[in-house]
């Protein structure tokens, strides 16, 4: 949920700096302030990249611990089956 939230935040804050670049263009601002703002853009289009490989890597982290459950899961189903069958016949 972190991440989520994180790539939310930094999506948000991109998008509204996006807009404020636009808004000054349309003005006429200075160049020096729509380049300071561009590069606080691609800074915050790094961190959001970086936020979503990190989200990426723990859904894969994820997807794997839910296998070993899954796994561990059948394993114990077949040792309680065992026990409940009795000893085995030979």
């Amino acid at each position: 949920m972190t991440g989520i939230f994180i790539i939310a935040l930094v999506g948000i804050v991109a998008g509204t700096i996006g807009e404020i670049v636009k808004a000054i263009t349309r003005r006429g601002g200075a160049a020096r302030d729509i380049a300071d703002l561009k590069a606080l853009v691609e800074q915050y289009a790094v961190a959001l990249q970086e936020a979503q490989d990190t989200l990426a890597g723990q859904a894969t982290q994820l997807a794997e611990l839910q296998e070993r459950v899954d796994f561990s899961e059948r394993v114990l189903a077949q040792v309680r089956n065992r026990k409940a069958l009795g000893p085995s016949e030979e």
